[in-house]
């Protein structure tokens, strides 16, 4: 993510207003109509399920999931009564908790940085690299034992952000990781037409890339006071706005911070808002 630009203070009336007039003048325009379209509530939960955990994720529009932990009897049982169901795939990172999936990798499968493998110490994980067929076909394959077989309606697609974060002073290498990005995607999708696929960051890659693939896109940190007083994020929010009326992409946002307010200004952009006051392993 970007450094931040802060605005003057003055600036937040006119930007709520430009926020009003957007809404008023919105036309979807898209040519497809996502799944998410018609979302509402929606939670993430990346812990293991308790049966009355199970029960109450049902009440959701949509759950976001981490799908090692479950069967495909507890999907069918979320899915009951219309929840859809995204299972969570890092992308774009390597796992080393991860053991079955780690040792399918090969070394070309990493990204390497000045002779050395890019690595994530809070995380315990390696960047990969994209653009590998292999890491392509290992990832598919990947998607096919966690999220197809075991019934989910779709993948959520985490760390995709790091090709833009990682890359973004590159623009050779950028433009690799995203036509790789869009190989493996086209992969997924000729594989599983049907499969749905939300995107967590990289704006600028679903702008240039990945928007015809995918149904939605997550904004983690959306919080009211680093947006409507930050130049970067305003724009973030008008080009996701635009790929969103002509791509039919749903803008799923995440705060932690700011509940009432930053849920208003998600709102007010017709995005889609989740607020989770402590972590993705409570629930």
């Amino acid at each position: 993510m970007k450094r931040k630009k802060r605005l003057p203070v003055y600036l937040l009336t006119s930007l709520l207003f430009a926020f009003s007039a957007f809404l008023v003048s919105d036309r979807i325009t898209a040519s497809k109509e996502s799944p998410l379209a018609h979302v509402e509530t929606y939670k993430i939960y990346y812990d293991a399920p308790t049966p009355a955990i199970i029960d109450e994720m049902s009440g959701y529009d949509v759950m976001i999931i981490e799908p090692f932990y479950y069967t495909s009897q507890q999907i069918e049982e979320i899915r009951k009564d219309g929840t859809l169901v995204y299972g969570y795939i890092n992308t774009m990172e390597a796992d080393q908790w991860n053991t079955p999936l780690f040792q399918k990798l090969k070394e070309e499968d990493f990204f390497v940085r000045n002779s050395k493998r890019v690595y994530y110490e809070e995380w315990d994980s390696y960047l990969t690299d994209i653009t590998s067929s292999h890491y392509q076909k290992v990832m598919a394959d990947e998607v096919q034992k966690q999220i197809v077989d075991k019934g989910l309606d779709g993948a959520f697609l985490d760390t995709v952000g790091n090709i833009d974060n990682e890359h973004g002073d590159d623009p050779q290498v950028l433009h690799a990781q995203r036509e790789g990005l869009t190989d493996w995607l086209t992969l997924l999708k000729d594989r599983h037409p049907d499969l749905s696929l939300i995107q967590n960051w990289g704006f600028d890659t679903l702008a240039t890339a990945s928007s015809p693939y995918v149904d939605g896109i997550m904004w983690e940190g959306f919080h009211f006071s680093d947006v409507v007083y930050d130049e970067w994020a305003q724009n973030q929010v008008y080009k996701l706005r635009k790929v969103r009326e002509t791509d039919g992409v749903e803008v799923l946002t995440v705060s932690h911070q700011q509940p009432g307010e930053s849920k208003g200004l998600s709102t007010a952009n017709r995005f889609k808002h989740y607020h989770e006051p402590t972590n993705y392993n409570e629930w």
